[in-house]
């Protein structure tokens, strides 16, 4: 077996994010992921795309390259010029005997190119066709270029994630297209569903915006059915605007540690040789923890600064305390939690080892097989359309 996708053919033309993420959740799971690109591949500050480090060149600097690797694998290349009437052409003849269409263009451009859900369908009613966007299919901002920090912006998850100053501050990732790719996925699989049992397929949109207000609903519902203010920090180290302490990342003497359980105050006081702060009545409910924030979460770093984050583990741990260390992204690429479990795969890439995140999920009737490199720019180019034209996109992946 090589996972419960096994047998589905999705046609990706995405690009950058939100678009590839999905699609190689798709590729993680079975599918056979074709890829479509443009004879020249950009990145998105318009140099040649760069995919594999040279033999001898030194270790690269660029986000880009890593960017297009983390998000390809299990793919294959095939450079189309959609600007051509041969290329639509073949764009169309693979669109035929796909199971999922993945784009993420500007509403419009791919109806402008003869490769729009409307036109596809009639050669292939059984086609799932998800459209991944910035904003969506409608609404005023429908034709804006959409981008990542620009739906954290709109959303309100700058603001949720602001400073203590007040500055609002953009999370250190690329959030909401991880979030549009993870929701995209998830409405392809629900669409296949929808065409087992009926044998219809269906165009879904999927949008950065749409992603980002979805993940903060717990903020919204409560904003919007109470008298709450806007979620506001106060503290840097505090992990939730409307969450009292403990809840965030707090110093220790050689680190930080995080602690996110209000039910175990007195446990943690106890390790920390502190008073049960719960009879404290500055601190003896969720809303009175709330207004005196600032002086539990003082009390509390005075005493976790006497000791390393190490020891604190060891002793909250005994305890089956909720905490954790805060690690840098290379601690955690090495955690024994990381390593024992496979969360990081090496794959063969064109010039040698390639280090990458491994699939998220497992299947115990449908186990995934190992991954393929990301491609190329247009590695499988021959390959697939000698397929296409003896009358098959190729055989699996694997």
């Amino acid at each position: 077996m090589s996972g419960p996708l096994d047998g589905v053919t999705v046609l990706d033309f995405t690009e950058r994010v939100q678009g590839p993420y999905a699609t190689q959740m798709l590729g993680d799971f079975g599918a056979e992921v074709i890829k479509v690109e443009r004879p020249s591949a950009l990145t998105p500050d318009g140099r040649a795309d760069e995919r594999y480090q040279t033999p001898g060149e030194p270790a690269p600097t660029s986000l880009y390259r890593a960017t297009f690797l983390a998000n390809n694998r299990n793919k294959r290349s095939v450079v189309l010029d959609l600007k051509s009437a041969d290329g639509v052409r073949a764009a169309q003849r693979l669109a035929r005997s796909a199971d999922v269409l993945y784009e993420n263009f500007r509403p419009g451009v791919l109806d402008r190119l003869g490769l729009g859900y409307d036109e596809l369908a009639v050669d292939n009613p059984g086609l799932v066709y998800v459209s991944a966007s910035g904003y969506g299919p409608d609404g005023p901002y429908r034709d804006r270029p959409g981008q990542d920090v620009l739906a954290q912006a709109l959303s309100g998850l700058g603001q949720a994630n602001r400073a203590p100053d007040g500055r609002p501050l953009p999370v250190g990732l690329s959030i909401t297209d991880v979030l549009g790719g993870l929701n995209g996925a998830a409405a392809a699989l629900a669409a296949l569903i929808h065409r087992q049992r009926t044998g219809e397929g269906q165009r879904v949109h999927v949008d950065l915006l749409g992603s980002a207000l979805a993940a903060l609903s717990e903020h919204l519902v409560h904003l919007l059915n109470s008298d709450a203010p806007e979620p506001e920090r106060r503290t840097a180290m505090h992990g939730h605007g409307y969450i009292p302490p403990p809840y965030g990342f707090y110093a220790t003497a050689d680190g930080y540690l995080a602690l996110s359980s209000g039910r175990q105050i007195p446990q943690i006081c106890e390790v920390l040789g502190l008073p049960d702060l719960t009879e404290d009545p500055r601190f003896a409910d969720f809303a009175v923890r709330d207004e005196h924030r600032e002086e539990m979460e003082q009390l509390m770093e005075s005493r976790l600064r006497t000791r390393s984050t190490a020891e604190w583990m060891e002793l909250m741990v005994a305890r089956d305390i909720y905490a954790a260390p805060v690690l840098t992204l290379d601690e955690a690429a090495r955690d024994p939690q990381v390593t024992s479990t496979g969360r990081i795969v090496t794959v063969e890439g064109r010039h040698g080892p390639v280090h990458l995140v491994a699939p998220p999920a497992r299947f115990s009737g449908t186990p995934l097989g190992p991954p393929t490199s990301p491609p190329a720019h247009g590695e499988h180019t021959e390959q697939v359309l000698s397929a296409l034209a003896a009358g098959s996109t190729g055989g699996s992946r694997r």
